[in-house]
C-alpha cells in the first residue's frame, strides 16, 4: 500500500506557504521506490533534502523502523508520541464530538504541541505523521500555518483535503473490522471523517486562547521557534 494522504501543505488547500517545506502523511506501510519517488517530488529535490520526519505516534502505534529508506540516507526521524501526547488523553465522555476532542486536546496538550512545533521550526524542510495524518498531524499543521497567518479558511480546507484519503487509511489501520481501536473510534462521533466543523471548533477555541503563537509561547515555543518558521514558510 503506498504511502497515504501525502502532500504538500503548500499545494491543494490554497495556503501560501513555500512548497517542499512542510509536508503531511500517515504513517509509512512498507515503504516503496515509488513512495520515496513522490517524496523527492514534493521535496523538488533529493530526499537527502529532507532534515526531519516529525513522527507523532505512540511507541505501540509503530512497526520497527518503517521508515528505513530515509534513515538510510541519512534523514532524521524524531519519535515525538512519548508521553505528554494527545494519545494519553483516556477517560473520554462516550460520544464525545470530534471538534470538543481536539479543543480537549489544545487544553490539555498544549505543552506538547509547543515541543513538536518547536521540532518543526529547527528541521524544516519536514514531514509530520501520526497514524492517519488526520488528527494529531492536522492539530500541528492547522498551529503552525495559524502562527505564521495563514488564513483559517486555507487551514479548513487543508485540514478536509484529508477526507478522500480515508477508505484507505482506515482499511491500512484496520479500522474497518472489530479491533481494539474500534472502542476508541466509537467513543468519538465523527473520528472516521474529516468534517470541516471539527476543525472549525478547533480554530474558533484557539482564537479564543489568543492565537497559536501566544498559547504556544507560554508553553515553550521560543520567539525564535517563531521567527523561523515564518521565514522558512511564508517569508
Amino acid at each position: 500500500m503506498p504511502l497515504l494522504n501525502l502532500r504538500d501543505v503548500a499545494e491543494g488547500a490554497g495556503t501560501p506557504v513555500r512548497s517542499g517545506m512542510l509536508l503531511r502523511s500517515a504513517q509509512p506501510h512498507r515503504l516503496t521506490t515509488a513512495d520515496t519517488g513522490r517524496l523527492a517530488d514534493l521535496l523538488g529535490g533529493p530526499l537527502e533534502g529532507l532534515r526531519l520526519v516529525a513522527d507523532l505516534r505512540s511507541e505501540a502505534e509503530r512497526a520497527g523502523d518503517d521508515w528505513a529508506p530515509l534513515t538510510d540516507l541519512g534523514v532524521r526521524v524524531t519519535r515525538l508520541g512519548a508521553s505528554g501526547s494527545p494519545a494519553d488523553l483516556s477517560a473520554l465522555p462516550p460520544g464525545i464530538d470530534l471538534g470538543d476532542l481536539y479543543v480537549l486536546m489544545l487544553d490539555h496538550r498544549t505543552a506538547w504541541f509547543a515541543s513538536v512545533v518547536a521540532e518543526i521550526a529547527d528541521g524544516l524542510p519536514a514531514l509530520v505523521h501520526c497514524a492517519a495524518g488526520k488528527d494529531r498531524t492536522g492539530l500541528v499543521v492547522a498551529l503552525i500555518l495559524d502562527l505564521v497567518g495563514v488564513d483559517h479558511e486555507a487551514i479548513v480546507r487543508d485540514y478536509a483535503a484529508t477526507a478522500t484519503h480515508l477508505p484507505q487509511i482506515m482499511t491500512m489501520l484496520g479500522l474497518t473490522t472489530p479491533s481494539p481501536a474500534a472502542s476508541v473510534v466509537g467513543a468519538v462521533s465523527g473520528l472516521l471523517d474529516a468534517p470541516e466543523a471539527a476543525i472549525r471548533t478547533f480554530l474558533t477555541a484557539l482564537d479564543a486562547r489568543g492565537g497559536a503563537e501566544r498559547l504556544l509561547t507560554a508553553h515553550g515555543l521560543t520567539e525564535g521557534h517563531v521567527q523561523r518558521l515564518r521565514a522558512a514558510l511564508v517569508g
